[in-house]
């Protein structure tokens, strides 16, 4: 304690005073003032995140319990029009089977009934797609319009296709001097006394326009719509075109709050819900930096207050001192350069002949040096690096070449002239991306055809016993690797895979994709697998061609690239290997 409090007590001393006088004002006012701040930032983040999923989440839960109020009201004003004795009666019968005017007078009454449906459950029309013998199918406007009109509708042939069960649907549909969109339960009208036998179509229906009032978002740019089980849109609170859907798979995997997940290369919070005694999805989806932009502006305005206060102090106490410690102040802003790797010199008005300038110019007499030396030993490191990437690529297995020449005299002896084209063709394809113009670095793209090419020859070496399927995004395809990274991979598969199982048949798959800024390739085969033993012994580094590209990635890319192994004996080995980004120039 003693040797540390004269070391604090030497620095205090040798700092000159307006360094001691701004030290002081930063530690004993700024300094604070910035944790506490921080402190303050963080807890606001996280208030904001909770109140803005919170209101999210009871936006949602309202909208779903008055969309389910009003959805089954149609459905069940759908249900007792169905079953109605009067209604059934009334459309089973035709003009021969009643008088005309006891059939007006029935249809008048269903017509009261429905109307008052329509008013007590605030619901928009009811419609009958009844037989054209009927008397009152008059009127393609009215309560009861003829059935021919909508057989070709898509509506109707999601009702026909939907085996007698009650359908969701939305269309369009011309009134006078506009169009108005709906959504209608629909259903068939079947007569009770003979199910086999339909007697006409009711649509109850709820303008559009209603539906999506109530489908208000919580925050700006919030996505609310709904759709049925087949996923047919019913209405939305923006327009269809702009409309962030998300898959029948991720809608289908129901919660109580909010999820994250990667919709169109973007974040988004979604939730989704089955309204209650329908076929009918809510759903809501917002993106991520929507919920943040409160918070930001919050961050901003107490982040600009603070720089405020720091330029306010920073203005008072600098301009007192700047006479006086100008020159240090350039001084140590070099020095803190160099530390950081930027070597230049100090350039001044005029060369004092003082201490402070004796010191400067023996710090550009040193920086010049330091420069010279630091040149030579990046051109000496570049060039061992190249040395050591030829010497290991050199060290690749060349039994390849000599079992696929093996493979060609084997043909030619069997006159097998198509095979042998191709072989050779395929060969010569691989070796002409591997030289790669001499170049060690090469896009992942040759990689991957060099790959076909290798794969090629080795499905007619195995007469078609390996199957290679290869799936690489196309993002990736001119991103740099070190040549020859791939094709051992390869091999490993083939020949301590599937090579080793009893009928030496199996697969053989490629991927690559990039994820979070790097890029990762796989290669993945259904051969005999790989035993923890032998897992062991890899590690160890009996498997000299996984050492040796693990060694050529981490000189390339400067840090260490594990390569790792997924395996199950009797089921297959996975081999991966996750790489930064690098692209031309």
């Amino acid at each position: 304690m003693k040797v540390n409090g004269k070391v604090i007590k030497q620095w205090y001393h040798r700092l000159p005073l307006s360094t001691k006088l701004i030290v002081l004002v930063c530690l004993a006012g700024m300094l604070p003032i910035g944790v506490g701040l921080m402190v303050s930032m963080r807890e606001i983040q996280k208030q904001s995140r909770d109140q803005q999923l919170y209101a999210l989440n009871q936006g949602f839960e309202q909208t779903s319990q008055a969309l389910e109020d009003k959805m089954s009201r149609l459905h069940n004003i759908s249900t007792m029009l169905a079953v109605n004795d009067m209604v059934n009666l009334s459309l089973k019968l035709t003009g021969e089977e009643k008088a005309l005017a006891q059939q007006l007078v029935d249809f008048e009454s269903i017509d009261s009934y429905a109307y008052g449906m329509e008013m007590a459950f605030e619901t928009s029309n009811i419609w009958f797609y009844i037989d054209d013998a009927l008397p009152v199918v008059n009127d393609s406007r009215g309560r009861y319009r003829s059935l021919n009109t909508v057989r070709q509708t898509q509506w109707y042939q999601e009702l026909m296709n939907s085996n007698g069960t009650p359908t969701w649907v939305s269309f369009s549909e011309d009134t006078y001097d506009m169009s108005r969109t709906y959504v209608a339960i629909t259903r068939k009208l079947w007569n009770q006394e003979d199910y086999s036998q339909d007697i006409g179509v009711l649509a109850v229906s709820l303008e559009r326009d209603i539906l999506e009032d109530m489908m208000i978002g919580a925050v700006e740019g919030q996505a609310v719509y709904i759709e049925t089980g087949e996923g047919n849109l019913l209405a939305a609170n923006m327009a269809e075109a702009v409309l962030p859907r998300i898959p029948l798979g991720i809608r289908n995997e129901q919660g109580d709050t909010f999820r994250e997940i990667l919709l169109d290369g973007r974040r988004c919070m979604v939730r989704s819900q089955l309204l209650e005694s329908t076929n009918v999805y809510l759903v809501s989806v917002v993106a991520r930096e929507s919920l943040t932009q409160t918070t930001n502006v919050a961050n901003v305005g107490i982040i600009t207050w603070y720089l405020c206060v720091c330029m306010v102090v920073l203005g008072v106490f600098i301009p007192l001192t700047r006479s006086v410690t100008k020159r240090l102040k350039l001084l140590k802003t070099q020095m803190m350069l160099t530390q950081d790797g930027v070597l230049q010199k100090i350039e001044t008005a005029e060369d004092y002949p003082d201490e402070i300038g004796q010191l400067i110019r023996r710090y550009n007499g040193m920086t010049e040096q330091v420069a010279e030396l630091l040149q030579e030993q990046y051109v000496l490191g570049q060039e061992k690096i190249r040395l050591e990437l030829k010497a290991l690529q050199s060290q690749i297995n060349p039994h390849f070449l000599y079992n696929t020449l093996d493979m060609i005299n084997w043909m030619a002896q069997k006159n097998e002239t198509d095979n042998i084209r191709s072989v050779v063709q395929s060969m010569s394809g691989f070796y002409r991306l591997t030289l790669s113009r001499g170049q060690d670095i090469v896009p992942i793209g040759d990689e991957v055809r060099m790959c076909e090419a290798y794969m090629e020859i080795q499905k007619r070496r195995y007469r078609g016993r390996i199957l290679y399927e290869a799936d690489v995004d196309r993002e990736i395809l001119d991103c740099l690797i070190p040549k020859i990274t791939l094709q051992p991979f390869l091999e490993n598969a083939i020949v301590h895979g599937i090579h080793e199982k009893d009928d030496a048949r199996g697969v053989v798959i490629l991927n690559g994709w990039m994820e979070d800024g790097r890029i990762t390739l796989s290669v993945t085969d259904d051969g005999r697998g790989i035993s923890m033993d032998d897992r062991k012994k890899s590690t160890a580094g009996s498997h000299y061609g996984m050492k040796n590209i693990e060694k050529r990635l981490s000189l390339y890319y400067g840090e260490e690239i594990p390569i790792q192994i997924e395996s199950s004996p009797g089921v297959g080995t996975c081999v991966i290997i996750s790489v930064p980004v690098r692209r031309v120039g």
